[in-house]
């Protein structure tokens, strides 16, 4: 019997190519592979009763649920990137600015890796206003907000909740897998700028019939994507579900004038009671995106079909591979005032912050204030990644409500007063956010 040798050969040449594949394989890639770690937390920001509601301009009176500052905290390789969503209605500049500085103070994560956004929730305060750019028609929707004594401290509550919330993610961080995976909410969204037969928009801001529309109107472009992604530990455990899509958080607002998360604030309780850790919403380029119906009936049924789909995705997540493109980069537009608000604003050009997170095969782009959904489409379809994210809402105001090139001449209410930037600056905004995803490293 000769079996004994053959076996031992074989030991032999086993242990030589196990030897041989793992000398290829250089300790970077092995470290891509198993280096990524996150950690999450969140800390409640909920203002007073008595602080002003900046549409009614009367306190906020009564409290349906608390508000949030939610942080992820991704490392790689010994950087660190931080993810902070207000459950606000914009992070104005200044406010964003301030955040970040308390951050890093508190953190050693630099401002630069930071990336700060808000839900657009209406149904809760502005940010902060420091030293921001106001038109009059902005000064005199946030005068009884910026003037009320309960101001200050709500303000101070929300830069130091918000480090402190970076700081608790970072306190738990751990190993973790990345995946993502999709689900389909078109069912509960619609644009709000249908098409008119001689190709001008006519704005449905509260359109109660949104499955048939009158006068030979067309529907304008949805993306009816949820896209979820999910932060798991060595032991299958959620860390994090970061759930993304472009949907106006208007279902309260306007019939109820306290103080919610509109939709996303059940669907965040929901995920984090269902799979676990922390659930952060990232709101998209949603300016032109709403709800299918409004009031806190609708924003039950809204929230518990997103809730439904959010988790059938969450039983078909799709691995994604990690490798050493894990940065994060940003670049400021110098975006054009249009010419009427000029001499009213003082300035002839509004900074726009964009930023970009790269890892591996996904990319999480932020655009500043409120794009129209047109920027989100095209970003995607020039996006080098497999798996890109465009968020809105980010960083700042920028020139408030944008769109591409065009839109303006087309009207409707999004292209006028609130609208603060000349044609162009959607343009300037995509090319420079797919400018930055295309940048090697």
């Amino acid at each position: 019997m000769y079996d004994a040798p053959m076996s031992d050969k074989c030991r032999v040449w086993l242990s030589l190519w196990v030897w041989v594949l793992a000398s290829m394989i250089s300790p970077e890639e092995t470290h891509a592979a198993e280096g990524l770690k996150a950690g999450a937390a969140r800390v409640e920001i909920t203002p007073g009763t008595n602080l002003s509601n900046w549409i009614t301009h009367k306190p906020y009176g009564e409290i349906l649920e608390p508000i949030y500052t939610r942080a992820v905290v991704l490392e790689h390789s010994g950087k660190r990137i931080a993810m902070v969503s207000w459950e606000l209605l914009y992070p104005m500049e200044g406010a964003a600015a301030r955040a970040r500085d308390a951050i890093q103070k508190k953190t050693g994560i630099k401002a630069g890796d930071i990336m700060v956004t808000a839900t657009h929730n209406h149904s809760a305060p502005w940010s902060p206003v420091y030293g921001d750019p106001l038109t009059q028609a902005e000064q005199k929707v946030l005068d009884s907000f910026l003037t009320d004594p309960a101001y200050p401290a709500w303000a101070q509550k929300l830069i130091d909740s918000t480090a402190q919330a970076v700081a608790s993610a970072v306190e738990n961080l751990k190993p973790v897998t990345l995946s993502i995976s999709r689900a389909y909410v078109g069912d509960v969204m619609f644009n709000r700028r249908p098409i008119k037969p001689d190709g001008s928009v006519q704005t449905l801001t509260s359109a109660t019939e949104v499955y048939a529309l009158p006068s030979g109107l067309r529907y304008g472009r949805v993306d009816p994507t949820l896209t979820l992604l999910l932060l798991r530990d060595e032991q299958g455990r959620t860390v994090a579900s970061l759930y993304h899509t472009a949907l106006h958080a208007v279902v309260a607002y306007p019939k109820y004038d306290g103080v919610c998360g509109d939709w996303h604030g059940p669907v965040s309780a929901a995920l984090a009671n269902e799979l676990g850790g922390e659930s952060i919403f990232l709101q998209g380029c949603a300016g032109d995106i709403n709800p299918v119906r409004r009031g806190l009936d609708a924003r039950d049924q809204i929230s518990r079909t997103i809730i439904d789909r959010a988790l059938k995705a969450a039983r078909v997540t799709h691995p994604l591979s990690l490798t050493n493109d894990f940065r994060v980069a940003s670049t400021i537009v110098k975006a054009p005032v249009k010419e009427s608000l000029r001499a009213e604003l003082g300035r002839e050009h509004l900074p726009c912050e964009i930023q970009a997170i790269t890892c591996g095969e996904l990319a999480i782009v932020s655009l500043p204030g409120e794009p129209l959904s047109a920027l989100s489409h095209e970003i995607l379809e020039r996006s080098p990644f497999a798996h890109t994210i465009v968020l809105g809402y980010s960083n700042g105001l920028g020139v408030q409500y944008v769109g591409m090139p065009g839109d303006r001449a087309r009207g409707g209410y999004e292209m006028g007063v609130r609208s603060l930037g000349a044609d162009e600056c959607g343009r300037l905004l995509v090319d420079a956010a797919v400018e930055l995803l295309r940048k090697p490293l």
